[in-house]
């Protein structure tokens, strides 16, 4: 066929054409119509009208019969309507129902065309009525006929004197117009066809076939991705088909050029990736890989080439060494079978020589997948390095405490039903002070020597672990009896007490340990470990180089422990503890020198808790150095309100010395009070020069350099007091109690007061004794030399309230020493501590009339 319809009807020149004779032959069709319905309308228009004309001549015909009553006439009306007049023919207008009607109702006879269609007789009659009555002429329709009525007038013109009714049909007109319309259409859809031949033709040449032209060269390239296969025909054209032409093939050099930089710049990131990559399809064959690969496993450059098998690749690294034929077994059938999981599949793999390689495993969705490999041995190596710092302490190499812990609960999971485990707490004895004297670097090797002797004494199933510090703790499994473990207990307090040798020092320590039982002092970690901590808790307070098992009764002192400190921080927030004060007096003048002012805590509950007994918990927790400074600001506030040649003495604790804050405080107390400096005496034992520290002895040197007075309390208790005195040129000594109750009836007591204040005299230092209570004792320590006396011979310590009043008692008159025995002096002693002398009395005020005191 000439005009070349393409069989495939789903082509774009297919669509255009079908599109554009649609298009022409619905115009045309649509132009016709319109014309025709026209045509109609304007002929029915003019029939209609004629009818309507020719129904009112005919009823000024039918005035005569209808006065006459001359029926024949009738039949003269009805044939010039049916068969026309003046030579008309049927064809100009067809009636088919003829009716006439007189005013008074009488119907004269009508005439009906037997081959005509059916006319509602009432609704002419209908029509003839109302005609009447209006005097106009009435129309309506019934299918293809026109109903049409009009009035019969007089003679005048103006009475009705009947009507007559007539069904004009105008079919023949429709069917002339509708032969002449279908005539036309044909003709039109002739015109219509011819001129879509032509549009088709011409479309089919200038625009369809270079489209068609441009497409197959497209596909051509898409084939051969050879750009030079457009057509130079289309490339040439001038219109928008060769524009886009040329545009398309700049958008494919563009596209490819930008394709082959993506491509080099991919296999350059392929090239220098830290992990090897590999690609494989869905047939297990190798589409790509980077060099990455063949060197973390050691293959040839070139040993992988796409389309090898998984097999191949397996075998490639089999043969460098990598894994064994039943590993290479086990990986093969991983990869090949079926995986329908989108998920990355990880994994490590362990190669020759200890290296570890981690291993990405990706599904691709049209099948095959993407595999990644890193070696990551020496970062698993850091990791493993790591995990062992974070469960092992770093100097020693043991356990840490939460390693000790994990195997803890392990030990008690495993244990069987009825056996016993230890837990053994220790710690080392006067570890602190090698610290302090020989250094940081030989406490840490001391530390890793005490590691290995304890090593060395366990069993390989027990467990050894630094938790802290200078504390150690240890698992013993399958205990079988208490003794076994107290023999163990001891063997390791003699392995550790034995001498060490570290940087030419020889250095002796001692231990302390706890030990709890499992099942009997508790079934989890939490609760052997603290009844360890109790027992360790104990053994250090009754003594050194010691240990002791657990028992209830120690977990009950601890929860009262608790309790006091719980009291012991609320007492102190609410400003319930208060001080007192004890008077010193000078032999010389026997007027009061000085006042020792001593912590009192009365509790609602508790009553008197004795000094002996909350200054230690405090030192211990940590609340002494807060309590030492409002001890300071209140005793310096008080004696500010005494007469000028009196003091206030002031114990301090050793842990007040670690800190040069403790000057500072006592500048404060002296600014805020207005205290002179040399009014205050501070007191301090052995304790505190224990360490001999430099930072201690520059304490004291700046406090000395204040003009305050520094006291050596309880002096002659301890073993090397005598070096301290050489140390730091104290101010007074302070002889401790102890001498004092037995220097009237022991020659030895007495001849070591006398030294002592030979010695301070020569020093010149002043000598205090402690605890006078009778007498004798006073007589005694007069003629041995003693500076001044305290005890409670003179009083015990009084409120604030009473100070005043006890100096006006005191300093009012010479002494009258009488013969009041000891009895007459109620005296409740306690343990000395650090912070204060004597314990908390109760002395009536009918008891404290019997003290007979002289005043000068």
């Amino acid at each position: 066929m000439a005009f070349g319809f393409p069989a495939h009807f789903s082509s774009l020149r297919f669509k255009v054409l079908a599109a554009l004779m649609l298009g022409l032959g619905l115009s045309f069709s649509l132009m016709i119509l319109h014309l025709s319905s026209s045509k109609l309308g304007a002929l029915v228009e003019l029939a209609e009208a004629a009818s309507r004309n020719q129904t009112m001549l005919v009823a000024g015909q039918a005035r005569a019969g209808i006065e006459a009553g001359d029926e024949s006439y009738l039949e003269s009306i009805y044939s010039d309507l049916v068969f026309g007049q003046g030579g008309e023919t049927h064809e100009a207008a067809g009636i088919r129902m003829l009716r006439v009607s007189e005013t008074g109702g009488r119907g004269l006879p009508s005439y009906e065309m037997a081959n005509g269609p059916q006319v509602a007789t009432q609704q002419l009659d209908d029509m003839a009525l109302a005609a009447m009555e209006l005097g106009e002429v009435q129309e309506g329709r019934q299918g293809d006929l026109l109903l049409v009525s009009a009035p019969v007038r007089d003679q005048s013109g103006r009475d009705v004197i009947g009507a007559i009714s007539i069904a004009w049909d105008h079919w023949h007109l429709r069917a002339g117009v509708m032969t002449s319309t279908l005539r036309s259409a044909m003709i039109g859809f002739a015109a219509a066809l011819a001129v879509m031949l032509l549009t088709g033709l011409a479309m089919q040449r200038l625009v369809l076939r270079p489209i068609g032209s441009l497409a197959r060269a497209v596909e051509r390239i898409q084939e051969t991705g050879n750009l030079s296969r457009m057509p130079r025909t289309v490339l040439e054209r001038r219109d928008e088909i060769g524009s886009l032409a040329n545009r398309f093939q700049a958008l494919l050099a563009q596209s490819n050029a930008q394709i082959m930089t993506r491509r080099n710049q991919l296999d350059a990131a392929l090239e220098s990736m830290a992990q090897g990559l590999c690609l494989f399809d869905g047939a297990h064959r190798l589409v790509m890989s980077n060099r990455r690969v063949e060197e973390i496993y050691g293959l040839p450059t070139g040993a992988l080439t796409e389309g090898m098998h998984i097999s191949e690749v397996l075998q490639a690294c089999r043969d460098a060494g990598n894994y064994s034929d039943q590993r290479i077994k086990e990986i093969e059938k991983t990869l090949t079978r079926s995986n329908r999981t989108p998920r990355p599949l990880h994994s490590l793999e362990s190669l020759t020589g200890g290296r570890v390689t981690s291993v990405v495993r990706v599904p691709m969705p049209e099948g095959g997948w993407v595999a990644t490999f890193e070696d990551v041995t020496e970062r698993k190596r850091t990791e493993a390095k790591i995990e062992h710092m974070a469960m092992h302490d770093n100097l020693t190499g043991l356990p840490n405490r939460l390693s000790f812990r994990q195997k803890l609960e392990e030990a008690l999971l495993q244990a069987p039903r009825g056996q016993q485990l230890a837990v053994l707490c220790l710690d080392l004895d006067h570890f602190k002070a090698v610290n302090d004297t020989l250094g940081h670097p030989v406490g840490d090797a001391l530390l890793k020597q005490v590691g290995k002797r304890l090593q060395g004494a366990l069993r390989q199933s027990s467990v050894v672990a630094r938790l802290s510090g200078d504390e150690f703790a240890i698992i013993e499994k399958n205990v079988a009896s208490v003794e076994e473990t107290g023999q163990l207990a001891d063997r390791l307090v003699h392995a550790l007490s034995e001498p060490y040798e570290i940087d030419g020092h020889q250095i002796v320590i001692g231990s302390c340990i706890g030990i709890a039982l499992a099942p009997s002092d508790g079934r989890s970690a939490d609760k052997l470990v603290k009844a360890a901590d109790l027992a360790l808790y104990r053994a250090k307070s009754e003594g050194r180089g010691t240990y002791r098992f657990f028992e209830k009764a120690m977990d009950a002192r601890m929860q009262e422990r608790r309790a006091l400190e719980l009291d012991l921080r609320a007492a102190f927030a609410k400003n319930e503890l208060e001080l007192h004060y004890q008077p010193i007096i000078n032999l010389e003048t026997g007027k009061v020198s000085c006042f020792e002012a001593l912590l009192r805590w009365r509790h609602e509950t508790r009553g008197a808790v004795s000094p002996g007994e909350f200054v230690p918990l405090a030192e211990e927790i940590g609340l002494i150095t807060q309590l030492g400074a409002w001890v300071l600001h209140e005793a310096c506030r008080m004696a500010a309100q005494w007469p000028d040649g009196v003091r206030v003495a002031v114990n301090l604790s050793p842990v007040q010395f670690r800190s040069m804050a403790l000057i500072s405080e006592v500048e404060a107390a002296l600014k805020a009070s207005g205290l002179a400096p040399e009014r205050l005496e501070l007191e301090i034992t052995e304790t505190v020069l224990l360490r001999h520290t430099e930072l201690t002895l520059s304490i004291l040197k700046r406090l000395r350099a204040i003009g305050v007075r520094i006291s050596m309390d309880d002096f002659g208790t301890g073993y090397s007091s005598l070096s301290y005195l050489r140390t730091f040129p104290f101010d007074k000594i302070k002889i401790d109690r102890s001498f004092i109750k037995d220097v009237v009836h022991h020659d030895d007591a007495e001849a070591i007061v006398r030294a002592i204040s030979s010695m301070g005299a020569s020093l010149g230092m002043a000598t205090t004794a402690e605890g006078v209570e009778t007498l004798d004792q006073l007589e005694k320590l007069r003629r041995e030399g003693c500076t001044e006396v305290q005890g409670y011979y003179f009083s015990p310590a009084v409120h604030t309230d009473e100070v005043l009043a006890l100096l006006g008692r005191i300093g009012s008159s010479a002494w009258q020493f009488s013969s009041a025995s000891p009895d007459q002096v109620a005296v409740a002693s306690a343990p000395v501590s650090s912070y204060s002398l004597a314990a908390a009395e109760t002395v009536s005020v009918t008891e404290r009339s019997k003290i007979h005191h002289a005043i000068p």
